[in-house]
């Protein structure tokens, strides 16, 4: 997994904000061709809109 710093903050998949100072952030992992692929939603609203 990548480490992340304050200077690089990972987007909401769903909505595009930064989920660095969300209170509800969500991973979602996967493993593809034998890559980890983590997916970042601010909240659990942008995660279910995601799913859907």
């Amino acid at each position: 997994m990548v480490e992340l710093t304050d200077e690089d903050p990972p987007e909401c998949q769903q909505c595009g904000d930064s989920v660095a100072s969300a209170s509800e952030q969500r991973v979602v992992s996967t493993v593809e061709d034998g890559t980890a692929i983590h997916q970042y939603f601010c909240s659990d609203a942008c995660l279910e809109l995601w799913e859907a």
